[in-house]
């Protein structure tokens, strides 16, 4: 090959690559010319361009309504949304609670009582005065607070009735929502300004919450006998001035209300539709109920047989 020939030939190639790498690709010129604005309509005399169609709203298809039943009965979205379900209900039902006494401490300090605690001014049945037909019992938080646990323990023994996986988020919450309210009341009436402090207390009344639920357990299995023992110690404080007719008349209210909340339906609980009698009309038909033996004193008659059977 000669000289010319083969310089020839490499210029061609080389022109070549440069071509194909400098070019412009057909389809990127497409694309640009599809992209450019075109005429709404064609410009012919008399044409009128057809109105936009508005497609129709969308409707729950059969298959929809499916979708979402499924996931309502879905346990996973259950247990997304039962907590939020469950917390609303129960402060619900707590309020319920709450409106059977209340009391508030005005001045401050507070009057203390012989046991150092602050003494408020109290309202319904549990805190009116004798003359009034309520218990007169001292008004101060302690009482207050053993008086939600009896009320709170009735609607706990609903719970129970509960399908198991959703009992305990139930009656969690509804306990969050005593301490919730407990706390401000130690803040707000009795100067507890420190979290610190008022921690200490509410890990004490979780105590206490615990040993109401074991005891009026063992009441209601055992016999009144048992349940106006546990009632005494929680509500009396085990005090010694207690009346036993006071105390037999809160035990027929708690079976009582236990036996009320017993027929309420599973849609009437989770919607607080829920209440409690009045504890003067339970107190009322008991009357003087006392034996006339109670106040006679025993003879050697009667402690003889005791003695043997001490020997024994």
């Amino acid at each position: 090959m000669s000289t010319s020939n083969a310089t020839s030939t490499v210029v061609r190639s080389l022109r070549h690559q440069f071509f194909r790498q400098h070019r412009q690709p057909r389809t990127f010129v497409r694309a640009i010319h599809t992209s450019q604005s075109r005429p709404a309509a064609p410009d012919v005399p008399g044409f009128k361009a057809p109105k936009p169609i508005t497609p129709p709203p969308p409707g729950p298809s059969s298959t929809q309504s499916k979708l979402i039943a499924s996931l309502r009965e879905s346990p996973a979205l259950r247990s997304t949304t039962e907590p939020y379900v469950a917390y609303g209900a129960t402060e619900d039902l707590f309020k319920v609670c709450a409106s059977t006494c209340n009391y508030t401490v005005d001045s401050h300090p507070a009057p203390k009582n012989d046991k150092g605690e602050d003494v408020g001014q109290g309202t319904g049945w549990w805190f009116e005065t004798r003359a009034a037909g309520g218990l007169e019992l001292p008004v101060t938080f302690n009482i207050w607070a053993q008086v939600m646990f009896l009320h709170m323990y009735i609607i706990t023994t609903r719970l129970r009735a509960f399908p198991k996986e959703h009992v305990r988020i139930w009656e969690q919450n509804l306990l969050d929502h005593f301490f919730y309210v407990a706390e401000d009341r130690m803040a707000m009436y009795h100067g507890m300004a420190a979290k610190g402090v008022r921690n200490k207390y509410l890990k004490d009344f979780w105590q206490q919450w615990r040993g109401t639920l074991l005891s009026y357990d063992e009441g209601l299995v055992k016999g009144d006998a048992v349940l106006a023992a546990a009632i005494w110690r929680n509500i009396w404080q085990a005090s010694e001035d207690a009346d036993i007719a006071d105390i037999s008349a809160v035990v027929a209210y708690l079976r009582q209300e236990i036996a009320r909340m017993g027929r309420v339906t599973d849609s009437q609980v989770t919607a607080a539709a829920v209440s409690f009698g009045s504890p003067a009309e339970v107190a009322k038909p008991l009357g003087d109920t006392r034996s006339p033996w109670m106040g006679k004193a025993f003879t050697q008659e009667d402690l003889a047989p005791l003695r043997e059977e001490a020997k024994a």
